[in-house]
């Protein structure tokens, strides 16, 4: 299984790391195809208007842990960390989302937290308590 770097969100001094699993990366332009219609035996080539309205989006799929997975994170608690993660996406700004050692500033569109029942899961050993899902999009906030 192939190693990721953890991803990590910051808003002002809070930081939460996700034990990351995957991310994806989505570069999304939106073109408008246009072909016009032929009375000929063969099909005409279409033609395409770029209208250069480039979206980034990430999404990254990993766990809130109990524990710091970094010395700067602040809290330490899954529950506390899901709870400051739906804070500081109901805030209506960016955050910054770090990732490859390259910060990106997003707004986080979706969570999904999945409290799945396991077998000696508890709150000191470390294991994954919250598996989740991120969505977000870069940009900048509309001032």
């Amino acid at each position: 299984m192939a190693t990721y770097e953890n991803a990590y969100f910051t808003k002002g001094t809070d930081i939460i790391f996700v034990a990351t699993q995957q991310v994806e990366e989505n570069i999304i332009n939106a073109v408008k195809v246009i072909t016009v219609p032929t009375t000929a035996t063969s099909p005409v080539t279409s033609k395409i208007l770029n209208l250069n309205r480039v979206e980034k989006r990430f999404t990254v799929t990993g766990g809130l842990t109990y524990g710091k997975l970094s010395g700067v994170e602040t809290k330490t608690s899954a529950k506390d960390k899901k709870d400051l993660l739906k804070s500081i996406s109901e805030q209506g700004t960016v955050v910054v989302l770090t990732y490859e050692s390259t910060d990106y500033n997003v707004a986080i569109e979706k969570i999904n937290f999945r409290d799945k029942a396991k077998d000696n899961t508890d709150s000191v050993d470390g294991e994954v308590v919250y598996e989740t899902i991120l969505t977000c999009v870069v940009g900048g906030d509309v001032v």
